[in-house]
């Protein structure tokens, strides 16, 4: 219960307008999963997203996997909204993405059914392609993540993540704008 309540005051500073990554550790089968997951319970009704993924030490060689099955989760929330709601949706990520829109499409391909079809992205030598790439997710996460729409996003098994994940996740904690809650649980 303890646990449960320190969760729901970090939603309740994220809902206030700050970013808080909290970590849940433990061995395996303990219940860092069902812990996370009673927090979903305490969201209903507050207007907030809440998406998941899981790292998989098979497949540590796919970047980004985790975090990008619960975009692709959030997304498909987003799609399921009125069209109204879609159309508004279309309007701040394409504002926020600019021409680098296609950057996220491309490893996200739901969100180019929210925003259309994408011109290709501009070739560029790997630093500045890995800062565009970082910097596209930055803004992907601030349109979603805000006071009064906070993002969840739980993260299980962090100890089979990959570096470009932590780099990635590092620059969006960091970024600053608020309604972000990342919660990393690993043994």
């Amino acid at each position: 219960e303890r646990e449960v309540a320190l969760l729901g005051e970090a939603f309740d500073r994220v809902s206030a307008g700050v970013t808080e990554l909290m970590l849940v550790s433990g061995y395996s089968g303990i219940g860092k999963t069902s812990l996370v997951h009673e927090l979903l319970k305490s969201l209903a009704g507050r207007n907030g997203y809440f998406v998941a993924g899981k790292f998989d030490q098979l497949a540590r060689d796919v970047p980004y996997g985790a975090m990008i099955h619960a975009l692709q989760a959030l997304v498909r929330q987003v799609l399921s909204e009125s069209e109204g709601a879609v159309r508004a949706w279309k309007r701040d990520l394409v504002r926020a993405l600019g021409p680098h829109a296609r950057v996220i499409v491309d490893v996200i391909p739901e969100v180019g059914l929210i925003v259309g079809e994408q011109p290709e992205a501009p070739q560029l030598e790997p630093a500045e392609a890995q800062n565009r790439f970082i910097r596209a997710f930055q803004n992907f996460f601030h349109v979603f993540a805000d006071a009064s729409h906070p993002l969840v996003v739980f993260l299980d098994d962090l100890q089979w993540a990959d570096s470009a994940t932590f780099k990635v996740l590092q620059a969006v904690l960091t970024r600053g704008g608020g309604g972000l809650l990342v919660i990393g649980a690993y043994r």
